[in-house]
């Protein structure tokens, strides 16, 4: 090696100084008549390449330096080393021409088969290249044409040697790279050198891309380049011309990747406290998703893409809390971005919000109005007639102030100011708005409403952050103000529709910072359209202040004087709240809670608080935001914040402790009002909530102001705010603010309030964040529910409904084992009956927990041989044996204070009175005081325990068995309502547990009894109805009069003295528990979460009949429930697969629970449930599906924000459901679930509408059995207008809410077209039947085009990207300034033709690009419907996919759904699905596969395909997941997987791609799908997949196809972006072995 070193540098020194022909200097004129100077000769850079290897003396010293190379070759018996050597040597000599050229040369001639002196085939070994490679292109110099050819040339004779080792992916395309930057350095008028160059350097490039040898993998892929192009060549960077092919090609290749990967429309809006966690997340922000920035945003600009902005008019549209608004911030780059979206967003709603309020308004009709007339002390309001756009006002204006008031606490360290919007940026966007543009006009006229907007934040003390902001306007330069006078229409307070509330915003604004202006006698010089409006309304605003002053400051004592006012003056004082700052807020406060000072307010019956006056919600409505929360803070901190106990002006009596529940009646209107602002508010509330309730913890006795704020408190939080805490943050956690009162509580009437605030908060969960919060580990005690068996199991139910509902796959693993471990402290045991509609990790862990756990017995039951022996073995209970008096308590007092003891006494008890036959009055008495020892905790258990105790007294499997039923429904009936030492709730619980071991059947006959048959029942239920209470409650302002009413006649102890007190009992001994003030708290509304459960297992066990009757008898209590809607909607969906449902009068029943004046159902179904006009199932027909998915598309849609269609509903924020799109999900549900339409044909109607198609008739959907396969191409089928995208995201969104059984039908129809929809099949390449002498014809066409790059580059010039180019070569040896689908199309007969590539162009692409070019077809449309559906639904909805890619995989199809009405698609029924043309039948023409008799199976050669272990192998090798096989799948005679028709198994490139569209948008998704402990499980399937399909057709010989080049594109990516693992590596390369050498080689390098 030292030898030939020395050589090699004395060649060298020689070269340097070798004399060869100079060029005389061309730019010297005299040059001509001159003689040449003698200088250094030096290597002419000019000479060609070829030129130099031909010359004769460098011919010499390659010689000797190729003999010193062979040499140390075969010494070292490797070729590695010297060529090292060589290439370093290279890379040091690159200052000298000279030296460098020798070197290239020999280097050259190492390589070339053919020279003189081809010394690589002497010497045998492989040749490691990568490292030599990189230093070659390091310093590279495309103007020098000498060393840029003669690397070139070298870097191509390597690539092309037979045995050289695959260039490592990374290295590969760093060399790629640089080649693309220094060609893009040439300059733009080159001359024909330089096109050399680039030429050359561009076929190194191709030689990267294309496969060496049949056993090789290419070098780089295209896919490697696409990752890297942007940052080559990043936006506004200039491509040198003689690169715009191959730019131009990789470009229509990531545009062909990115129509896989980015579904035809993205624009899918966010469903408040509905949508999935993934949902929140742009695509264009997913990291598999990056290299599609610039598709995306084409996206973005055209709306078929979600953007920041519109995510976020989503949520305001929706009234989405604030806490779903600031975790969409955090989703955004850690800049102002996310800031600018709010405000846009907040600006666009703003926008929408005025420009339908013009639209609804006479603004330019005028009134007559005199403003030269004196103004009257107590001036008339303008109003309009319809005022019904407040509605928008309120919401948008409690946004505002929610945004524009509210730090950024958090993440204040990501926006400088902390704020999330400010008032100066809102007030110039706003003032843009109303401004036209060079390019366009306004987007608005000018508008009051924009002023009265701005005038809700005037009042905030420090806007935006700034403390001093507006006054330091007002008295400086006045650019704000300026903009706000510039909004100003002075025509509108005159039109016919002018409302002074809104008109006059301007005027209060100035009044209200009156003491800021400076010079306020200039102003209106300052300010010209002040002159003309200021003086007479400045008047109207004078008088208003000293009209309400007068009239009800003054008069604040008189409690009806601010009750029941008319609309003018609500509107005065809301102006009064305007135009001053704190006075109204502190004049209705004392008016709600008199000064006792003063005057002697009046107090209530019971003297437990001051009676003040009530205030109208439609009067709190109208009030300035600020003097809402002025108000509402003034009462917590006056009422609710002390630790004593509430705060008066005066000192009242000393039995004054409670704040007045017309005051907190208040308080719900007002959270009601401004939900979005007063989170904070609420935020403390349960802060302080969450803090009592820790303190029976820490202390024996609880301070009984505790009590009174928890007891008032829990009230409002159960009979009111459960309904608007429904869809916040805070539901999910509610049962943490409860957790430790639910056991310590000893105040009995608390606690009873207590148990049904967790019965409500368990009944209103609809997330998974639930379910994460009961496994939250900060927890403190090992049960949920340790003493409270029935509150365990509803917790059961709602976990099972919450999964069901929702799917279990965004939840976490383990979670559910989890959650169900430590709900009791004794498992739970279910009927079979309860169970079966269980969801499946819900029944497994019963069904584990019966085999591994002794759960036959009832836990804690006391058995009768207990009871005898503490009867006739003690003289405990003798005290109530013998008449009163006759014995002291003593001793059964005692017995009883030891815990253990408690669950006994109630079984003693009744067998006492099973021997007098009735309750003796004597003894209760006694009675109580051993009841008031146990703790309320545990009155549950207890009950329960009676319960049992005395259903085995009369179940006939007990051979004592004694009494009846009708005795024991009498004595329940007494213990309960006359007696009241048994609570309603826990008896009707306790008879309908669940347990197996318990007897049920006479559970229900005693419960039916207690409920359907109790006259005590319905009594109440009677007198309650007679009131008249309204089912309003913010319109229900004598709510607690009405109570005082109803609790007069019907009172309610919780301490076990019912008799006593009937009995006028003086003192009574114990003495009674401390009173607390009943606000909203009776039976009849507890009772309505016990009659969900109970409606729960009439239908669990088919008990349609009683089901019925009970609906119809209770319906009535419904209007006071919480969530009407939310109950039937999961009723419907929780119990689907019920044969209850199915029968119409349950599912008329139910929908009656629903009150029909508060929500918009549809007309059909309204009639249908009422049972009027005669309605007939007829009237469901198609027409009426699709209405109900353009009535969700509308409820979805923030364009569609505007009035109330009905003057008569409530106003969206007293509503069950205030977010317009949520409700408008839970109407359709309920509307396609309660109506008497087969899943199969609603199925099949939605698709006819998503698919343009409409089926012939009635009969003509049925016959088809649910499938829209027969209406994909039926010849009579008549086409229709596709939908919006809005329509098919709304039906995507309705269809992921529907029971799973729908899903089950989807999936089938999404097998069925795939496999058959003609569409698919016309695109698809036809594989010509061919011979082997035509195959070996068309690969020597294809390898003879390897030098067609080369030729079409240089002459090519400037060609641009549109111009045609015949598609001569492979993929990847073409020539890349080709355009069209074709661009990657081998020139064959038979292959692609030009309507097939037009074709091709419109399935991926837009979806309302299509739509709006009359270019719609069904393959695109049902790619739309798809991802609606999966972007909507759970990640349960991937192992679907997955299943159906197995199938394909094993050419299988779905089975359909059991009990479906469907053809079975294995048999004949699947034939008529297609319509084919003569064309196709090289797609049908083929033998259906035997079901009974199964050949061996061979190869093209003969050999059999069976392993001797028994294992299949395809074609391409080994089976790896054969095992599938045998599971699922319809199954043949003989047990074997029944295998689709040939002509309708995945058998074409297209239907391929088609398969690649579904499942590209999903990639971010499956990246966390483990199946078999791998992520890259569905990526196997898919390859085995497309190998399958590449040994089908004939066309697959070859590279070239552009279907196929998409295919192998979108495998790169997918296997870029999911987790290698060795056990998806190993079946990667097991699947490659057997497929076409050309297919191996491109896809390599994914093992």
């Amino acid at each position: 090696m030292q030898a030939f070193s020395a050589q090699l540098d004395q060649v060298l020194g020689d070269a340097d100084l070798k004399s060869i022909t100079s060029v005389p200097d061309g730019d010297s004129f005299f040059g001509f008549f001159q003689a040449p100077a003698p200088k250094k000769r030096r290597l002419n850079s000019a000479m060609p390449w070829k030129k130099y290897l031909s010359d004769p003396d460098n011919s010499k010293c390659l010689s000797m330096l190729a003999a010193e190379f062979l040499k140390v070759s075969k010494y070292l018996d490797n070729v590695n080393e010297p060529l090292t050597f060589l290439f370093q040597a290279y890379h040091n000599s690159l200052q000298s021409p000279a030296k460098s050229a020798f070197l290239l040369a020999l280097l050259y001639n190492i390589f070339l088969p053919n020279s003189t002196l081809p010394l690589y085939d002497r010497i045998k070994s492989p040749i490691s290249l990568s490292r030599s490679f990189v230093q070659l292109t390091q310093y590279l110099d495309v103007s020098n044409q000498f060393q840029w050819i003669g690397t070139m040339s070298l870097l191509l004779r390597c690539l092309r040697q037979p045995d050289c080792e695959t260039i490592p992916s990374d290295t590969s395309v760093a060399i790629v790279t640089s080649l693309l930057k220094k060609i893009n350095l040439l300059p733009l008028n080159c001359n024909q050198d330089q096109r050399e160059c680039a030429t050359k350097g561009l076929e190194v490039i191709r030689a990267f891309l294309e496969i060496p040898s049949a056993a090789k993998t290419s070098h780089v892929t295209y896919y490697d380049l696409l990752r890297e192009i942007p940052q080559v060549f990043p936006p506004g960077v200039v491509v040198h011309w003689t690169l715009e092919s191959f730019m131009n090609h990789l470009q229509r290749r990531r545009r062909d990747l990115a129509s896989l990967v980015m579904p035809p429309d993205a624009s899918w809006p966010l469903i408040s406290q509905v949508s999935r966690q993934h949902e929140f997340t742009n695509l264009s922000q997913r990291p598999s998703h990056m290299m599609f920035a610039a598709d995306y945003a084409d996206g973005m600009r055209d709306g078929h893409m979600t953007t920041y902005v519109s995510l976020f008019g989503d949520l305001l549209y929706q009234r989405a809390p604030s806490d779903e608004i600031f975790f969409m911030i955090r989703q955004l780059p850690h800049n102002p971005t996310g800031v600018s979206a709010l405000r846009e967003s907040l600006v666009i709603k703003t926008r929408d919000v005025v420009r339908c309020i013009q639209r609804h308004s006479r603004f330019h009709e005028s009134r007559q109005a005199d403003l030269t007339a004196p103004v009257l002390p107590n001036p008339e309001m303008i109003v309009p007639d319809n005022i019904d756009f407040m509605e928008l006002l309120i919401e948008l204006s409690d946004q505002l102030y929610a945004f524009v008031g509210s730090e950024l606490s958090q993440i204040s360290n990501i926006y400088p100011t902390g704020y999330s919007v400010l008032y100066e940026d809102l007030i110039a966007d706003y003032y843009a708005l109303t401004v036209p543009s060079d390019k366009a006009p306004a987007e608005l006229e000018k508008d009051n409403t924009l002023i009265f907007l701005l005038l809700q934040l005037i009042h905030i003390e420090k806007v935006g952050g700034k403390d001093k902001l507006l006054m330091q306007d007002y008295a400086g330069d006045e650019h704000l103000f300026r903009q706000l006078i510039a909004l100003y229409n002075e025509d509108q307070v005159n039109s016919k529709d002018g409302f002074y509330l809104r008109d006059l915003a301007l005027q209060c604004a100035i009044n209200h910072q009156q003491g800021h202006i400076r010079d306020r006698t200039m102003m209106k010089f300052r300010h010209p359209k002040l002159a003309v409006i200021w003086p007479y309304y400045s008047q109207v605003c004078y008088n208003i202040q000293s009209y309400f002053l007068a009239k009800y400051k003054n008069n604040v004592q008189d409690t009806t004087s601010l009750s029941n006012l008319s609309t003018q003056e609500n509107v005065k004082i809301a102006m009064e709240s305007q135009l001053r700052q704190h006075i109204v807020a502190g004049t209705l406060f004392i008016y709600l809670v008199p000064n006792y000072q003063s005057k002697e307010p009046e107090l209530d019956p019971s003297n437990m608080f001051l009676m003040g006056g009530t205030l109208s919600y439609k009067l709190l409505d109208m009030l300035n935001i600020d003097t809402k929360h002025r108000l509402l803070g003034l009462i917590y901190k006056m009422m609710l914040d002390g630790e004593q106990g509430p705060r008066f002006h005066g000192d009242p009596p000393p039995q004054v402790k409670f704040v007045s529940p017309y005051v907190i009646d208040v308080v719900y209107k007002l959270l009601s009002s401004t939900p979005c602002s007063v989170e904070p508010v609420i935020k403390v509330l349960f802060d302080k909530l969450r803090r009592y309730d820790r303190l029976p913890k820490t202390m024996t006795d609880v301070p009984a102001e505790v009590t009174r704020w928890q007891f008032t408190v829990l009230q409002l939080l159960n009979f009111r705010l459960i309904r608007p805490l429904k869809f916040t943050a805070t539901c999910a956690h509610l049962l943490h603010y409860m957790k430790f009162a639910l056991s310590l509580t000893k105040h009995r009437a608390l606690h009873n309030v207590v148990e049904a605030c967790n019965h409500s908060a368990l009944g209103i969960q609809t997330s998974h964040k639930f379910l994460r919060s009961l496994v939250d580990n900060k927890r403190e005690r090992p049960f949920w529910f340790e003493e409270s068996e029935a509150l365990a199991r509803r917790a059961v139910l709602t976990v099972a409904r919450v999964i069901k509902l929702r799917g279990q796959g965004d939840a976490p693993l383990g979670i559910i084992t989890e959650i169900l471990q430590i709900l009791h402290k004794h498992p739970l045991v279910w009927t079979e009956e309860i169970m079966a509609f269980f969801p499946e990790p819900v029944r497994e862990f019963y069904r584990a927990q019966e085999q591994t756990a002794d759960v036959k017995g009832i836990p804690g039951a006391v058995t009768e041989q207990e009871v005898s022996t503490l009867l006739e073995g003690t003289s405990v209970h003798n005290v109530l044996l013998v008449p009163k008096g006759t014995e002291p308590n003593t001793f059964l007092l005692s017995h009883y204070s030891d815990m253990a003891n408690h669950p006994f006494f109630l079984c003693v008890f009744w067998e006492i009175i099973m021997i007098h036959q009735q309750i003796s009055e004597t003894m209760l008495e006694d009675v109580r005081a051993v009841m008031l020892q146990f703790p309320p905790s545990h009155m549950s258990t207890y009950t329960q325990q009676l319960i049992d105790y005395a259903l085995w007294k009369l179940d006939p499997k007990n051979p004592t068995a004694s009494g009846s039923v009708d005795f024991v429904v009498r004595m329940f009936e007494e213990l309960v309502w006359k007696y009241q030492l048994l609570s309603i709730e826990h008896t009707l619980l306790a008879l309908m547990t669940g347990h197996p071991s318990r007897s049920g059947d006479l559970g229900f006959k005693i419960l039916i009894q207690m409920t359907i048959n109790s006259s005590e029942l319905s009594n109440r239920i009677s007198h309650w109805t007679s009131i008249g209470i309204s089912p309003r409650p913010w319109e229900e302002d004598a709510y607690y009069e009405k109570l005082q009413q109803y609790l007069s006649r019907y009172p309610e102890y919780f301490g076990f003295e019912a008799h006593e007190v009937r009995s006028g009992t003086n003192p009574i001994q114990p003495p009674l528990e401390m009173s607390l003030l009943t606000s909203y708290n009776n039976v009849l509304l507890r009772l309505l979460n016990i009659f969900d459960m109970i409606i729960g297992r009439f239908i669990e066990y088919q008990m349609t009949d009683t089901l019925v009757t009970f609906l119809d008898k209770f319906g009535c209590l419904y209007l006071y429930h919480n969530t009407p809607i939310g109950f039937v909607r999961d009723t419907l969906l929780y119990y689907y697969e019920s044969p209850t449902l199915r029968d119409p009068r349950v599912t008329k029943a139910l929908l009656k629970l629903i009150d029909f004046k508060q929500v918009e159902l549809s007309p059909v179904l309204t009639d249908y449930a009422q049972e009027m006009g005669g309605r007939s199932e007829d009237l469901f027909d198609e027409l009426y599906v699709h209405d109900i998915c353009r009535k969700l598309a509308i409820s979805i849609d923030p364009k569609e924000c505007g009035y109330k269609t009905d003057p008569s509903m409530p106003e969206r924020h007293y509503r069950e459901i205030s977010n317009p799109a949520t409700q408008g999900l839970y109407v359709a549900i309920i509307e396609t679930l309660a109506s008497p339409i087969s899943k199969e044909v609603f199925v099949a109607q939605m698709l006819n509408l998503i698919l343009g198609k409409r089926v012939v008739s009635k009969s003509t959907s049925s016959s088809s059995s649910g499938s829209t396969a027969s209406s994909y191409s039926h010849g009579s089928s008549s086409c229709k207008v596709v939908p919006e995208a809005r329509v098919i995201h709304a039906a995507g969104l309705l269809l992921s809410a529907l029971p799973k059984e729908f899903m089950d039908i989807f999936f089938v129809e999404i097998d069925a077209f795939t496999r058959t929809d003609e569409t698919l099949l016309q695109a698809s390449t036809l594989s010509a039947k061919s011979t082997a002498a035509s195959r070996a014809e068309a690969a020597r066409a294809a390898l003879s085009q390897r030098s067609a790059f080369a030729n079409t580059t240089n002459t090519s010039g400037r060609k641009g990207a549109d111009t045609p180019t015949t598609p001569t070569a492979p993929a990847s040896t073409q020539s890349f300034n080709s355009t069209g689908p074709t661009t990657y199309m081998p020139a064959s007969s038979n292959k692609r033709t030009t309507a097939q590539d037009m074709l091709l162009s419109t399935l991926f692409t837009c979806y309302s690009n299509n739509r709006n070019n009359y270019r719609s077809n069904m393959p695109n449309s049902f790619l739309t419907f798809f991802h609606a559906v999966a972007h909507y639904s759970s990640a349960d909805i991937l192992l679907r996919v997955m299943k159906c890619l197995e199938n394909w995989r094993l050419g299988t199809c779905l089975p359909p759904p059991q009990g479906s009405s469907l053809l079975n698609y294995n048999n004949h029924g699947a034939s008529s699905l297609i319509r084919f043309n003569d064309q196709y039948d090289s797609l049908r023409d083929e033998s259906i596969e035997d079901r009974h008799v199964t050949p061996e199976p061979v190869d093209e050669n003969g050999i059999s395909l069976e392993e001797p272990n028994g294992q299949k192998r395809t074609a391409h090798g080994l089976d790896p997941i054969q095992e599938n096989e045998k599971e699922d799948g319809p199954k043949t005679e003989d047990g074997e997987p029944v295998r689709m028709k040939k002509n309708q198994s995945i058998r074409t490139d297209v239907q391929i791609l088609f398969i690649c569209g579904l499942i590209g948008p999903l990639v971010h998704r499956f990246e966390k799908l483990q199946i078999g402990g791998t992520t890259g499980y569905f990526l196997v399937v898919l390859v085995e997949l497309f190998a399958m399909i590449t040994d089908q057709l004939e066309v697959a010989a070859t590279p070239g196809l552009s279907t196929f080049e998409q295919i192998i594109d979108f495998i790169h990516h997918v296997r870029a972006h999911i987790p290698k693992d060795p056990d998806t590596s190993a079946r990667l390369a097991l699947v490659l072995k057997g497929v076409r050498p050309w297919i191996q080689g491109r896809l390599g390098s994914i093992v």
